[in-house]
């Protein structure tokens, strides 16, 4: 697909706000001391983490967390809620000085079915159903810094409101882990007339980054990610005599292996692209060949063209398998779930002069496009969007993966995330003003 549509922009404003990351400009006087009021935040911002941290709950089941979100930004001077069908999430505005340029931040809010292991002292101890059975409940990802973070840079740009050249959007986004929260809040509006932003931005904390540094990746950064589930088809019978049989276990392992063949031998080398078989279910005894066997899979990519080649060549596979085998056809219910994340290049540019400023040239980094997903990128799809990596890795202990037990971000970031994004949606907020005049 040709890449998410931008309006041209004239040389003289991006000229203006990279001066203005050289100290230059004759804005950047006007400029608050981010540091400052990001300290003075920190420790109310590191406490609502752990709040949150305590009180985990899963996509779409977010209340409790929804009413506290809504009382701290109620309480918040020039923050004004926004009513609407949002589910378990909150909207909110900050006007600045001008109800205009509208900068868009948005932050996740739910938890993950993850029993927590860390045995900190705010561990969540917390259960709820899911599937029927009863599972653990944790912020295995980081939506409780998410969250603090933004409430804290929502303080922040309260305090200059009556300096800041124009508005922020604070979006706390339910059920980003189920990749249905962004749908459903861009259907019910979310964007919709006057609520439409200049951009919309966002953070994700990594532990692969040591706290301290920040990363970006301009362009495709996060993936497609589809699904599908495929029901090979046979003749049951005897395991001593598979002449007899049609055996879809035998079919099923060979289409497994031919979908990687898909990746190696009809994908572009130069496109990423992913099919990863994750259970495959069929038969109940060692000398019975079964009827059917059911495989479930993920695929993903980066540009909408693989996408849908994909689907096509998955399907073309599986037909012809089954037909060389004399075996009815397999059933495919193939479904497209979140998209492929694009990080507009001039946010990135203009972001990343920020960075630099915050934390210098040799803790502002780059990183690889990747094949994880965020629905994030359904924002990005309507207006330009950017989402960066806070790093969050300790320096005197590992920090195990996003979505692992012992998830455990170093809280020495919350102050810095608090910091980077009031001072990035002020400079957003000067560079869409033109310049803050």
């Amino acid at each position: 697909m040709t890449r998410p549509a931008r309006a041209a922009r004239t040389v003289l404003l991006p000229l203006l706000f990279l001066a203005a990351g050289r100290g230059a400009s004759p804005f950047a006087a006007e400029r608050p001391d981010f540091a400052a009021l990001a300290a003075a935040e920190e420790k109310r911002a590191v406490e609502e983490r752990r709040f949150f941290h305590a009180r985990p709950e899963l996509a779409g089941r977010e209340r409790e967390t929804q009413a506290a979100v809504r009382g701290r930004l109620a309480a918040i001077p020039g923050v004004e809620l926004i009513e609407g069908e949002w589910g378990t999430g909150v909207v909110a505005i900050l006007r600045g000085r001008a109800g205009r340029p509208l900068i868009a931040w948005r932050s996740d809010m739910d938890a993950l079915p993850i029993t927590e292991t860390t045995g900190l002292p705010f561990a969540s101890d917390r259960t709820d159903t899911l599937g029927g059975r009863e599972v653990g409940v944790s912020h295995a990802c980081g939506h409780d810094l998410h969250m603090s973070v933004a409430l804290g840079a929502a303080r922040v740009l309260s305090a200059v409101r009556d300096r800041l050249p124009g508005s922020v959007l604070f979006i706390f986004q339910p059920a980003e882990e189920t990749g249905a929260g962004a749908a459903a809040m861009l259907e019910a509006g979310l964007f919709d007339g006057d609520r439409r932003p200049a951009c919309v931005l966002a953070l994700h904390d990594h532990p692969t980054l040591p706290a301290g540094t920040i990363g970006s990746c301009p362009g495709w950064a996060t993936a497609n990610v589809d699904v599908f589930r495929l029901t090979v088809k046979g003749r049951s019978g005897h395991g001593a005599y598979p002449h007899r049989t049609v055996d879809p276990v035998h079919l099923a392992s060979r289409m497994v292996i031919a979908f990687q063949s898909i990746v190696a031998r009809e994908i572009d080398v130069n496109r990423h692209a992913v099919i990863s078989v994750g259970s495959i279910h069929g038969g109940n005894k060692s000398s019975v060949i079964p009827d059917e066997v059911t495989l479930t899979a993920t695929v993903r990519s980066h540009d909408d063209e693989t996408r849908e080649a994909l689907r096509e060549k998955v399907g073309r596979v599986a037909r012809g398998i089954a037909a060389s085998a004399g075996a009815p056809e397999p059933d495919l219910d193939y479904r497209f779930g979140t998209p492929a994340g694009y990080n507009d290049p001039e946010l990135v540019e203009r972001a990343r002069a920020v960075f630099r400023r915050v934390v210098g040239p040799e803790n502002e980094r780059l990183y690889p496009p990747g094949m994880g997903g965020e629905d994030f990128a359904r924002y990005g799809r309507v207006v330009p969007g950017f989402q960066f990596r806070l790093g969050v890795r300790p320096p005197d202990r590992p920090c195990p993966s996003l979505h692992a037990s012992g998830f455990d971000p170093d809280e020495d970031a919350i102050g810095l995330g608090v910091r980077v994004v009031a001072e990035l949606l002020w400079e957003m907020a000067v560079h869409e003003s033109g310049g803050g005049r």
